[in-house]
């Protein structure tokens, strides 16, 4: 066997076993792919099912609070509390059929990078949207005890106790969106654990599985 023809099999040899690796490797990363995207799919079914029992809540408080605001449209103090309240249910249920649409609407088919777009759009929802609904009782328990204190003994709220409240209640919300948007400028870590909280565990969850592929695609 001549020097060319050595030559001309060790370069077969070589070309064959890079093929070998190249398929093994895309076989190692269709299998990474498969567990991460799978396991990721799994960690979204609780928010899953926490949104849609949001759901049965916000349906229950919508249609109570609609029944006692036209029960008292004679008496403007419980008809305002129960309209505000009726809002609010309402905007609960909506902010859950939205993370609902978005968890559903997830494709997991798709390229990972398209993955993690849509990840990302829930995950700005649970933390700069859906909180929302939280800040606004600094204003909103007044009226859901008004709501209450009707429903159960027929008396109203004392208007000065209510008024003074509310007061209060405007400038804490007012005062809590500007001292979170000051700290987010700063980066600071109490944004990072508020948002961490906010997101849950399972956004978390699917975002570094999914940042396992993308590592594995990349190395």
């Amino acid at each position: 066997m001549n020097a060319d023809t050595e030559f001309d099999t060790l370069r077969r040899e070589w070309r064959e076993m890079q093929d070998r690796l190249a398929a093994q490797q895309a076989l190692n990363l269709q299998l990474l792919t498969e567990n991460r995207i799978e396991r990721a799919r799994s960690r979204l079914r609780p928010l899953l099912a926490g949104q849609v029992l949001q759901v049965m809540v916000g349906g229950l408080c919508t249609v109570f609070f609609a029944r006692f605001w036209i029960a008292h449209m004679d008496e403007w103090r419980a008809l305002v509390s129960g309209l505000l309240m009726h809002g609010w249910s309402v905007a609960l249920l909506l902010s859950a059929v939205v993370e609902i649409l978005l968890v559903l609407r997830i494709n997991y088919a798709q390229p990972v990078l398209t993955i993690q777009k849509y990840l990302g759009v829930l995950q700005f929802w649970r933390t700069r949207r859906a909180p929302l609904l939280g800040l606004a009782f600094w204003v909103l328990w007044l009226p859901l005890m008004e709501v209450l204190l009707k429903y159960f003994t027929g008396a109203d709220v004392a208007a000065g106790f209510l008024w003074a409240n509310v007061a209060v209640g405007v400038v804490g919300f007012v005062a809590t969106l500007w001292m979170f948007r000051r700290l987010q400028r700063r980066g600071h870590r109490i944004v990072d654990a508020i948002d961490a909280d906010n997101r849950g565990c399972g956004i978390d969850g699917a975002t570094a599985l999914l940042a396992d592929i993308r590592r594995f695609e990349a190395g």
